[in-house]
């Protein structure tokens, strides 16, 4: 049974549990008035959809949902995509209300064109029947052909057929319509029609029953023939429009006995008395069966015809396509967001940056009340920053740019106006402890400059939960090289506890970890991320004045908009507003000393640092740094020409000489002691292969000039003030807290003559050039409580390397080495940090070098 309902708070489910009480099945049409276009209208749209959603709770089990569109002020037959888009959002409202609901589409013409464009709009999981209107035959079963093919066994629904008279003959056309593959005919009824005939016909035709056309009866009169499955047994509808007065048929099967004639005024059955087997089979003669007739008969069993019965059970595991797996899984996200409408909880932030392609890490902490609301995102306050573990005794936090990739432009596993994603079923698997669906996704095209996602969702396979997402980023642009994240959900109760993997509990992604990897000043700085939201309180009464009085504190808050996190700052009457991007251009003033063994005091250092991350406006980066004896400059290019390499220039020069020591046996040798004076200018030119891997080709002009020390001998012949070519190549993977690097570089002296004591062994002329090779791998384990894990090994090694080309550790990069040298070899060398905090206000640095000096 049928009836309209409209969207406006109106309607009432009541009505349902009577009428399926009664063994008929509840039919809502549901009534959408939401003005064309849908994307122009969304509030009205999920107003009605909230509604529906209610309906949908209070409704009795299995109740049909069928979902039409009448756009106020629009057209009769409403856009197709469009309604696709409404029937999804629909059907996912519906489902996750009342998980047995079953969904039907509107009427829609007889086209197999527009069905096309319907189920281009990847509708098959969202339907469960597809209703089409009234139409010829012909262009029925072409409609149906089509459906057939888009979607195989999907129910064939007819709506509304024009109520014939008698209505009695509703049977012949409801039995027509069977016969060519129909699931349900509707008819449209008066308020004062018989419905006698409806009864009728849905007892009779319910269930398992299907179009037999071998057990048609011949006799001149039309009629059309169902078997039922369990017992095999048949409903025989006759046609009879000129209403003779008796009609003869025959049934050809001999199985066939018991014919009964059921009365269409009141169901009752009434065996008929006329009827004899021949040689052509069971002959039944029918007096004044009146324009419709309706016949039972029954079929011999099994056992009755050999004396053997037999039972058959199969047992299988039902594979679910991945497009119904994706239809339950946004149904019940969809519940879930109409039962949360915010939640507040600590939201605690690790932004970890790698320096190089060791475990030299700095870490930065962002820690604060955090308050989402449906709708809206999120706002949250940092009230806490640690660096490296110490915590900012500050007043105010400073405002650091806010590292992150852009926003993509339409997310996985989400209902799209347009689709965006395509996605494979791999199989099952176990995330969190939970058995789950796993189902990889990626953009049906990927286009620079339009960022979407590519990964992998595992989804719970008892209620259809969302257990663990990971995504990685493609289609960036900028200097974002990539962005790969892992979010984990969790089951809560409304007061943050753990809770059961039910559909009653609440399930936030309550830890995510990701990794970014940027092109920063011609180097690849890796970015690792951890978020995770504790304390939380959902639904909570307080929420809105906790969340001003966040607003009213002086702590710096940020803000989630459509463009990404962005601050939000108090105007000049003390309101917060958004604060759109940073100051991209920065000017430091820096000061120091650096002392070096060959000065008499530390060498003071005053001066300026510029930086510029979107220099002039053209996204290129610039730092220059100047402090007296020292400059270094760095322009960066991370788009050359909008493609994905990346291209700089870096110089370097310190203008005072630098003591150049010769150690034999471990002895100093002061008469062979130079000063060395160097300075640079280097050519930078990357790509990225891939999402973790990038290619770096470096050119370096190097000078070095040489020059006496206070104790050199007379007799050291000074080595030739010459220039070095350097051609260099990189190859770096970067995942996960891992980092492989192998480098190699072929280095050649402009002019490279004798030098050193007369008669020594150490020159060579074929060391004018050499080469460089090292390979390293490096990884750091994050602890709780700002504990941190590095380990490092790497091998340097090289050919035609003499005393000013060999490597030298001078000046080593790990702390608390540097008074441990290993001078001109080529070592392989294990590094282990371990970083511990000791409290909220100290922090501790231990590191072991342990060089292996191949001589």
């Amino acid at each position: 049974m049928a009836w309209n309902v409209e969207l406006d708070g109106t309607g009432d489910a009541a009505a349902t549990a009577a009428v399926r009480a009664t063994g008929a099945t509840p039919w809502l049409s549901l009534l959408f008035r939401t003005p064309s276009p849908l994307l122009e209208h969304l509030d009205q749209l999920d107003r009605e959809l909230k509604e529906l959603a209610r309906l949908a709770k209070d409704s009795a089990e299995r109740t049909h949902f069928q979902i039409e569109w009448s756009p106020t002020g629009g057209e009769s037959v409403p856009d197709a995509k469009q309604y696709a888009f409404l029937l999804k959002r629909a059907a996912v409202a519906i489902t996750g209300a009342q998980p047995e609901a079953r969904v039907i589409s509107a009427a829609q013409p007889a086209d197999p064109e527009r069905l096309q464009t319907l189920y281009g709009e990847e509708l098959a999981a969202y339907l469960d029947g597809v209703a089409f209107a009234p139409a010829e035959r012909a262009e029925l079963d072409a409609a149906f052909q089509t459906l057939t093919e888009l979607d195989p066994g999907k129910p064939f629904v007819v709506d509304a057929r024009p109520l014939p008279e008698p209505s009695s003959r509703a049977l012949v056309l409801a039995a027509d319509d069977a016969k060519n593959n129909v699931a349900l005919t509707f008819f449209a009824a008066g308020a004062d029609t018989d419905l006698a005939p409806f009864k009728l016909l849905a007892r009779e035709l319910q269930g398992d029953l299907s179009f037999d056309p071998y057990s048609v009866p011949n006799g001149g009169a039309a009629a059309w023939t169902f078997v039922r499955g369990d017992d095999l047994g048949l409903r025989v509808i006759v046609d009879n429009p000129e209403n003779k007065p008796e009609l003869i048929l025959t049934f050809s099967d001999p199985q066939l006995r018991s014919p009964e004639r059921v009365d269409l005024a009141n169901g009752e059955d009434r065996p008929i008395f006329d009827q004899r087997r021949s040689a052509d089979g069971l002959v039944v003669t029918l007096v004044e069966p009146g324009p419709v007739a309706l016949l039972h008969l029954e079929r011999m069993t099994a056992a009755e015809l050999s004396g053997i019965e037999e039972k058959l059970t199969v047992e299988s595991e039902r594979q679910l396509p991945v497009e119904e797996i994706l239809r339950r899984l946004q149904a019940f996200e969809d519940a879930q967001a109409r039962k949360l409408q915010r939640y507040q909880a600590t939201n605690t932030m690790h932004l970890r940056f790698r320096l190089g392609n060791g475990v030299t890490t700095i870490e930065a902490t962002f820690e604060g009340d955090f308050f989402f609301r449906r709708g809206q995102g999120f706002d949250w306050a940092w009230q806490n920053f640690y660096l490296n573990g110490v915590k900012w005794k500050g007043k105010k936090l400073p405002e650091i740019p806010l590292v992150q990739p852009e926003k993509a432009a339409a997310l996985p596993l989400e209902i799209l106006f347009t689709p965006e994603y395509r996605y494979r079923l791999r199989g099952t698997g176990e995330a969190e402890g939970r058995d789950c669906w796993v189902v990889d996704f990626e953009p049906i095209e990927v286009v620079a400059g339009r960022s979407l996602y590519q990964g992998t969702v595992w989804i719970d396979r008892q209620i259809f939960a969302r257990v663990k997402t990971r995504a990685l980023q493609v289609g960036l642009e900028g200097d974002v090289i990539s962005n790969e994240e892992t979010v984990t959900f969790s089951p809560i109760d409304l007061h943050g506890q753990p809770a059961a993997w039910s559909p009653e509990s609440y399930f936030l992604p309550l830890r995510v970890v990701g990794q970014q990897l940027f092109s920063i000043l011609n180097a690849t700085t890796q970015v690792e991320r951890e978020t995770t939201l504790t304390g939380l309180q959902l639904n909570g009464d307080d929420f809105d004045t906790a969340r001003q009085a966040a607003l009213d504190s002086s702590a710096t808050m940020v803000r989630d908009t459509d463009q990404g996190l962005r601050y939000l700052v108090k105007n000049e009457n003390g309101e917060r507003e958004v604060k759109e991007g940073f100051d991209t251009n920065k000017l430091f003033l820096v000061g120091g000393a650096f002392y070096d063994a060959s000065l008499d005091y530390p060498l003071p250092l005053a001066g300026v640092n510029y930086l510029s991350l979107d220099f002039r406006g053209t996204g290129n980066q610039l730092n220059v740094f100047f402090a007296g004896a020292l400059l270094t400059a760095n322009y960066a290019e991370p788009r050359l020409f909008g493609s994905k390499w990346d291209a700089g220039a870096n110089l370097f020069g310190f203008f005072i000489p630098l003591g150049e020591e010769q150690f034999r046996a471990g002895e100093e040798i002061e008469a062979e002691a130079l000063e060395r004076q160097p300075a640079r200018a280097a050519l930078f030119l990357g790509r990225p292969l891939g999402a973790f891997t990038k290619l770096d080709f470096t050119y370096v002009l190097r000078h070095d000039s040489f020059s006496r020390a206070d104790d050199t001998s007379e007799e050291f012949i000074l080595p030739e003030s010459t220039f070095t070519h350097t051609f260099q190549t990189e190859l770096a993977y970067t995942r996960a807290g891992w980092r492989a690097a192998a480098q190699g570089s072929f280095n050649k002296r402009a002019d490279w003559r004798f030098w050193g004591l007369p008669g020594n062994a150490e020159f060579d002329p074929e060391q004018e050039d050499y080469v460089l090779w090292n390979v390293s791998l490096a990884k750091t384990w994050w602890l709780p409580k700002f504990l941190k894990l590095g380990v490092e090994v790497e091998h340097l090694d090289g050919s035609d390397l003499d005393r000013f080309s060999k490597y030298d550790f001078s000046f080593s990069a790990i702390r608390g080495c540097a008074a441990t040298r290993a001078v001109w070899c080529a070592p392989s060398r294990p590094t282990r940090c371990i970083s511990i905090s000791a409290s909220t206000s100290a922090r501790f640095f231990a590191s072991s070098s342990t060089p292996t000096v191949r001589g």
